[in-house]
């Protein structure tokens, strides 16, 4: 990648980044009245088509949200409703935070536009078929601005799962850390389906960045992406995954305004991605080979790839050894 690197002066990706994805520690209480979980350890979030930040760099991955990135406590008055406060991982998305929990090691395009973690108030209920999740909290962790979080699921069958996921914060939230775009609502259709070996997770991201002279916004932008997940198990130790996304601004190229780009590649660029992960588990053992290739519709220029960031497209190959206790 030509931009986007925060540990070389040119701000241009390395060739090869050999790193930890994850070094992490969980315990969960999740029966009886009083519930809690944390997590603790360090963490990456590698995404196809953007730069890969070292896992301890200043201003990337584990620095973003600290060393313990979940924590917290709750209450169940009833086998239905949960009542949690604290650091929690947000209700949006197919995809998880961390490499060991998606069925690829990189993330999608889409998912780099969602939330990743949130503090805040969240209820959760569940009965029977239905379900829904309900949260106040401080959006894409802006530590001082609202959000409101939520979720509605419907379960017809054990094998099939259809859900709608939201975000919606104050238009004038301004950027932080974790993001450019902060005021940025999105709504996020999903849907699970087993097929005997065969699991499919599609989903679609709707996303709305209104117009804000206190964020600096001069225009309200928006866009959409799509994305197909899928996993085959061959066997109990083999299986692939795999993910097919598109991704695109509704901006016109050259749009002055700040919110103008949430794919990463300028005002009125868009992208598709593939990706392949075949994958070997065995008791604690978990080895990943990965296959990705990334091509970009007008890009702004030099934010694509390559040394001069003309380049349109780009293959990667990457593997992941890792233990689970």
């Amino acid at each position: 990648n030509a931009t986007g690197a925060l540990d070389t002066a040119s701000g241009k990706d390395a060739g090869s980044r050999p790193d930890f994805s994850n070094i992490l520690a969980s315990v969960t209480r999740n029966t009886g009245r009083f519930r809690f979980g944390a997590t603790v350890g360090e963490y990456a979030f590698p995404v196809v088509g953007l730069s890969i930040n070292p896992t301890f760099k200043t201003g990337a991955n584990t620095d973003l949200f600290g060393f313990v990135p979940v924590a917290y406590v709750a209450y169940a008055p009833s086998e239905e409703l949960t009542i949690s406060v604290g650091k929690q991982a947000t209700l949006l998305g197919q995809e998880s935070n961390f490499t060991f929990q998606n069925v690829d090691i990189q993330r999608g395009l889409a998912f780099a536009v969602e939330p990743n973690f949130s503090r805040g108030l969240r209820a959760a209920y569940a009965n029977g078929k239905l379900s829904g999740d309900l949260e106040v909290n401080d959006g894409y962790y802006s530590g001082s601005h609202r959000a409101v979080e939520g979720l509605a699921g419907f379960a017809p069958t054990g094998n099939t799962s259809v859900q709608f996921a939201f975000i919606v914060p104050g238009k004038d939230t301004p950027a932080d850390p974790t993001t450019g775009i902060a005021n940025k609502a999105e709504y996020d259709l999903m849907l699970t389906q087993q097929l005997g070996k065969l699991q499919l997770t599609p989903y679609l991201l709707f996303i709305d960045s209104p117009q804000s002279n206190a964020a600096g916004f001069v225009n309200g932008e928006t866009a959409f992406a799509g994305a197909v997940l899928g996993s085959y198990a061959f066997s109990r130790t083999l299986s692939l995954g795999a993910r097919y996304e598109d991704i695109g601004n509704h901006s016109a190229p050259h749009d002055p305004s700040l919110n103008a780009d949430f794919v990463g590649y300028g005002a009125g660029s868009g992208a598709s991605t593939l990706t392949l992960t075949p994958a070997y588990k065995r008791n604690q053992l978990l080895l990943r080979a990965e296959y990705s290739v990334v091509g970009v519709r007008n890009p702004a220029p030099g934010a694509a790839f390559g040394a001069t960031g003309t380049a349109t497209s780009q293959t990667r190959l990457g593997i992941e050894i890792g233990a689970q206790f």
